[in-house]
């Protein structure tokens, strides 16, 4: 599945994160360091399993056990930002 930013979304970095704006919701949304990082993958990466591997190597390292929590965290953040319309999901 691939991922993209969906077209509805005007989104800017700022000196605390990224800001959205859903253009079609009107919601606002400011995304925290990590968050940031994430949506910045998908908007140059779109791929969920190279998203959580370079993740997993920058906060990680070597620790699995820490691998493991970077990937729940992931696919949850990706979760819920596809639930809100923010990130789109499509076949490959």
């Amino acid at each position: 599945m691939s991922l993209q930013i969906s077209d509805s979304v005007i989104w800017q970095e700022t000196a605390g994160g990224i800001s959205l704006y859903h253009a079609e919701t009107g919601d606002f949304h400011t995304l925290n360091e990590t968050g940031s990082r994430i949506w910045e993958l998908v908007a140059s990466d779109g791929e969920r399993e190279p998203i959580v591997a370079k993740l997993s190597h920058e906060f990680a390292g070597d620790n699995l056990a820490m691998s493991v929590r970077v990937l729940k965290d992931v696919q949850a953040f990706l979760g819920s930002m596809i639930e809100r319309g923010l990130i789109e999901e499509h076949p490959a």
